[in-house]
């Protein structure tokens, strides 16, 4: 999302309260997907998909506030609530609306030109902005079944690691198909491809996952999501982060780079 680097420096997100009220229809369930399902490589997934159309409600299993179209991309929260994701969306509005403290029922939802759904409620906002464009925090709750499993980087990486094995050029059409960046640890043993964690609980989120190649060769990765692997070993880190190698990586670089990360993370927080 070509606003995210921008984003990240907004000093705080304002709560998102929406007034609650009777729904008798709180109970449907969109979509019942749950089964990781091939993606084509070529394919841009960036982060998670919504399998839609799908509504967004003010809390689990409440109020509905707007829907979002099939394939609309999602910031998502760490953890459920009973099956409800807490997601964000940062949607496009005229440079002019900035301190518009509300979005209006029928209000098309635009995201990089792109209408990826609409609003149903009129309903409280925060907004912000940067360089030349401004944006409202949309807020909601939608079910588990509503995000594509296979737009969930955990899952498509243990799916990739069984058919691609470990080598760093069997690896290039994941790290592109997530715009993985480069070099998200200055440690000269490895190679590091990675991506951030959601924005949704933290205006300016850490790492989510991070490869860790040494010769062309994964070797681990650190993670603030659980990742259950075989024929692997987890430590945990400062923070809320892990790093897990393969067993088959010596023990005593794996805590040569654990003293290290732990260092690196107290210097940043």
């Amino acid at each position: 999302m070509k606003k995210l680097a921008y984003i990240l420096l907004v000093t705080s997100i304002l709560s998102c309260n929406s007034e609650q009220t009777e729904d008798n229809t709180v109970n449907e369930i969109e979509n019942t997907k749950t089964e990781v399902s091939e993606t084509k490589e070529t394919e841009f997934i960036i982060g998670e998909r919504i399998d839609g159309p799908a509504n967004i409600r003010n809390k689990p299993n409440g109020e509905i506030l707007f829907e979002l179209r099939d394939n609309a991309l999602v910031e998502v929260a760490t953890k459920s609530d009973n099956g409800w994701y807490k997601i964000l969306i940062y949607a496009d509005i005229d440079y002019n609306e900035y301190e518009m403290d509300s979005i209006q029922k029928g209000r098309p939802i635009i995201l990089d030109n792109d209408t990826i759904g609409e609003i149903l409620k009129s309903h409280d906002v925060s907004t912000g902005q940067g360089g030349d464009f401004a944006y409202a925090m949309l807020f909601g709750y939608t079910h588990e079944n509503n995000i594509k499993p296979e737009t969930v980087i955990e899952n498509v990486f243990k799916k990739k690691l069984t058919k691609n094995g470990r080598n760093l050029s069997n690896w290039k059409e994941f790290i592109q198909t997530f715009k993985l960046d480069k070099d998200a640890i200055d440690y000269d043993k490895f190679e590091t491809y990675y991506n951030y964690e959601s924005s949704v609980e933290d205006p300016s989120p850490g790492f989510r996952l991070v490869l860790l190649f040494e010769k062309q060769n994964l070797i681990g990765l650190v993670h603030s999501r659980e990742v259950q692997i075989n024929n692997t070993i987890t430590h945990k880190l400062n923070c809320c982060y892990f790093v897990t190698f393969f067993d088959d990586y010596a023990k005593e670089e794996q805590m040569k780079f654990f003293e290290y990360m732990n260092e690196w993370i107290q210097g940043v927080d």
